[in-house]
């Protein structure tokens, strides 16, 4: 066995039964750098040729038993690739032998005699030669490998447009086979359209030598197939092409498209959307000289479903009021191009929804329009067992005469529809400037009650409560008021609404507590009475999760008995939710606070609800006083309301009393305590003071009883 070789120097298997042979040629080559390991017969280069797989076999022809042609055979047989060279030594003039040697395999020859310097770089050559061709042979392997794992097909075009090469990936670039378009021309190949695209195109490249690209659609086996040929030129008058099949990619375009473009709950077009095709509406009415109508529908209060059916049913809603809205809204309604199918219906985001109506040739048209939308909504909607019945404000906009951009146009829509709320809503308005005026008033309002805090622009007055039998002061009512910097005394009735929306009536409710049960202990420390502090609670307010906490911080930092502080709740916040409601008048039952029902008469008037909250005192509502004496009637309910409330242990306190002919009345019915301009002004904390210090009883001219009605 020969020692190891090096990996560096090539390696030559010599093959001669005559040693005086074998010996040159070992000392020839070895002379230009090659090893070499020798047999002496046919049977033991096949040995050799095995256990060292040299780099090249030097093989005589004639050897005893087997001879060259044999072992070149045999050779060729156990390769897979036939890549070792093989140099067949044959006699000078033996031309049978050269042939027979190629037709075994054989590399090369060499003829005897031999001429031993050229053997040498003979043989080198060969090596080098059979190395390069391994190497294009792994290169080729290599890119036959990137190609078959592509899915992409490549072909050449030469000028005239025929196919020269066509060679198809694994995704078949339609139903054309390769033997199919070889020698073609392209508009034999692929319909007439897309070749004379594909031409056009392949002329560009060639004159300009720049890639070019082009898409288009074929008929596949099961469905339409989109392809993407790129084209790049390979000389003056020929291009090779790659075809993608890019359908999958066009189904992803398509599925961003549809999540970008289409609203997730319902199925039916977003904001973005909308606003497109609001836009592209735009452009032509105004190319054509045309009107239409941009309708904003809000559900109303759908809030409250969702805070008390769950959030799962308000979806299913919205998902079955856009299927009706679907449903309700006729064809000849919307634009019915089919390049934009559907998206004149819309949800914006929560339970906001427009409609675009195009071509509008009367002003009626949309209000029939929304009109039937109303109607719609009305009719009850059964989800999940539950049957919900909604109704919908909407707010129109017309182009041109309302605005000339998609920005303005849905922008007053969603005023007029908020004008529709404001009306008692399930209704229908159209925009006015008016609206914006007011709009704008409202906005102002707002920003300037959200400083009114922090610029100390909001002040307390008191109105006392006055005991009946005794004429004595045993209260007041605490009375935010506003003076705005600019307007002067803002109404009431103005800013608390306003407040309630925004939510600012909580921290201006707590600022309201601290004030008034501050101003309860100074006058308990000036008066040494125990004077009662009456202070309203928004609904806002007692759904505050911190409610209890603000008024144990407010008595606890001003010191006052809770006792002696009373919070007034109006019917419609104690039936809101009946569960949560006794939660939290347990709670401030609990920190001794006393808890009265404000304006009772106008609300529920229920006495299973005043049994069950358990609530101490009620005021009946100023409307039932104002008509006393001469109203037989409100005097009717008045004296029913004040021996119900004796019945269940409660205290009545009588509001709006204003002459002495009412408070003589209600002396008779036996009312505990009454409050009004006749017995006392909304004042500030001086003027009560005053009146605390006097303590006299009002004045009122002695004058027979009334006779009870």
């Amino acid at each position: 066995m020969a020692p190891p070789l090096s990996p560096k120097r090539g390696l030559v298997l010599v093959a001669d039964d005559d040693p005086v042979m074998r010996l040159l040629m070992l000392q020839m080559l070895e002379q230009v750098g090659l090893d070499v390991i020798e047999a002496s017969d046919g049977q033991q280069a096949l040995t050799r040729f095995h256990d060292h797989l040299p780099d090249l076999v030097l093989l005589d022809v004639d050897m005893p038993g087997m001879d060259g042609f044999a072992v070149c055979r045999a050779i060729r047989e156990s390769e897979r690739e036939g890549t070792i060279p093989i140099i067949m030594v044959t006699g000078a003039d033996e031309l049978e032998a050269v042939t027979q040697a190629y037709e075994v395999g054989a590399t090369d020859f060499v003829s005897k005699p031999i001429n031993w310097p050229v053997l040498g770089h003979r043989v080198l050559y060969v090596l080098r030669a059979s190395d390069a061709i391994a190497r294009l042979r792994i290169a080729d392997a290599h890119n036959r490998a990137v190609l078959a794992a592509i899915p992409d097909t490549f072909f050449r075009l030469n000028r005239d447009g025929y196919y020269l090469d066509y060679e198809q990936g694994h995704a078949p670039h339609a139903a054309f086979a390769s033997a199919r378009c070889v020698g073609q021309h392209v508009r034999a190949v692929l319909p007439g359209d897309v070749a004379e695209r594909l031409l056009e195109q392949m002329n560009t490249v060639l004159d300009t030598q720049q890639l070019r690209s082009v898409d288009y659609v074929l008929q596949g086996r099961d469905a339409l197939q989109h392809f993407e040929t790129r084209l790049v030129s390979t000389g003056t008058n020929e291009v090779l092409g790659m075809v993608r099949d890019i359908s999958e990619r066009k189904r992803t375009e398509e599925q961003i498209r549809r999540l970008a473009y289409c609203d997730s709950l319902t199925g039916i077009p977003n904001r973005q959307a909308f606003l497109e095709m609001l836009q592209t509406e735009l452009v032509r009415s105004r190319l054509q000289n045309k009107k239409f109508a941009v309708l904003f529908m809000d559900l109303d209060a759908f809030k409250r479903i969702n805070d008390t059916l769950g959030h799962n049913v308000g979806d299913l809603l919205l998902k079955t009021v856009s299927e009706r809205l679907r449903e309700t809204i006729r064809p000849s309604d919307l634009v019915t191009r089919a390049e934009q199918p559907g998206n004149n219906l819309a949800r914006l985001g929560g339970d906001e929804f427009t409609i675009l109506i195009p071509d509008l040739e009367r002003v009626e048209n949309a209000l029939n329009v929304a009109h039937r939308v109303k109607e719609a909504m009305r009719r009850p909607f059964l989800i999940d067992a539950h049957e919900i019945f909604v109704t919908a404000s909407i707010g129109i906009s017309l182009y041109p005469q309302d605005g000339q951009d998609s920005d303005s146009l849905l922008k007053y829509a969603d005023t007029a529809m908020y004008h529709a709320k404001n009306c008692g809503k399930n209704n229908a308005k159209l925009y006015s400037s008016s609206l914006t005026m007011q709009i704008m008033s409202h906005v102002k309002l707002e920003v300037g009650l959200r400083k009114a805090l922090q610029n100390n622009e909001l002040y307390l007055l008191y109105q006392p409560q006055i005991d009946v039998s005794s004429a004595q002061i045993v209260g007041v009512e605490a009375l935010v008021r506003w003076r705005h910097p600019e307007r002067g005394i803002v109404s009431p009735t103005e800013f608390i609404p306003l407040a309630e929306e925004t939510g600012l009536i909580v921290p201006i409710g707590e600022w309201v507590l601290r004030t008034a049960c501050n101003q309860a202990r100074a006058w308990q420390q000036v008066s040494q009475r125990q004077l009662r502090m009456a202070v309203n609670l928004s609904a806002r307010q007692f759904k505050d999760e911190n409610l209890t906490q603000i008024v144990l911080s407010a008595l606890h930092d001003t010191g006052l008995e809770p006792r002696l502080l009373e919070l007034e709740l109006t019917e419609g916040t104690l039936m809101d939710d009946a569960r949560a409601t006794m939660a939290t008048l347990e709670q401030l039952r609990g920190i001794g606070v006393r808890l009265s029902i404000d304006d009772f008469g106008t609300g529920y008037s229920s006495m299973n609800y005043l049994k069950r909250f358990d609530v101490r005192a009620l005021k009946i509502d100023k409307s039932f006083i104002s008509g006393l004496p001469q109203d037989s009637e409100n005097a009717a309910i008045t004296r029913a309301i004040i021996a119900m409330a004796h019945g269940l242990k409660m205290v009545v306190v009588a509001e709006g009393v204003e002459t002495d002919e009412q408070l003589l009345l209600l002396e008779q019915y036996g009312c505990d305590m009454v409050q009004g301009y006749y017995l006392g002004h909304p004042s500030p904390q001086e003027t009560i003071t005053q009146m605390l210090q006097e303590q006299c009883k009002p004045p009122r001219p002695v004058q027979a009883k009334l006779p009870l009605v």
